[in-house]
């Protein structure tokens, strides 16, 4: 997989916005086959895609079917095919953030913690996502179970900094 010059948000954008432009031609592609296609099978294609409800539906099921098959082929296919199918050779990297708090506010270990007994840590907060974090601590009620693990998280999140 090659280096990427654009950001991870970019990135995430293209390998959401290309499949879906992609499984969306497809299902306008199939139909405007259906009725073309010889026999019954083209009148019952068509007749089900008639329906507003069924193409959408077709839409929908082509666009994750396309995802799913070039994510599933991705690792052996050239990047410059990769960045047509799903619009970007890289993967976003999404910074871990595991802040798990029970309702009386201890932490409570997690699957993707570093530590070994499970503890829940915060690692790679960007300014932007600290300032977003503070503002949604602000808004929620006091007694709000979430405004107890936004501040572990803030916390955490100093001592890394």
């Amino acid at each position: 997989m090659s280096t990427s010059t654009l950001s991870d948000r970019a990135v995430s954008y293209l390998r959401t916005a290309v499949p879906v432009a992609w499984g969306s031609l497809v299902g306008l592609v199939l139909g405007w086959v259906a009725p073309h296609l010889p026999g019954e099978l083209g009148q019952l294609l068509a007749d089900f895609l008639g329906g507003e409800a069924a193409l959408t539906f077709i839409v929908a099921l082509a666009i994750a079917g396309w995802y799913a098959l070039w994510r599933r082929v991705e690792k052996q296919i050239p990047d410059w095919l990769t960045r047509i199918v799903l619009g970007s050779a890289a993967a976003p990297s999404y910074s871990p953030v595991v802040a798990v708090l029970s309702a009386d506010g201890t932490p409570v270990a997690g699957p993707a913690s570093d530590q070994p007994d499970g503890t829940p840590v915060v690692a790679g907060l960007t300014d932007h996502e600290r300032v977003a974090l503070a503002h949604a601590h602000d808004l929620l009620p006091a007694d709000d179970p979430g405004r107890d693990a936004i501040a572990f998280v803030l916390e955490q999140a100093r001592h890394l900094a």
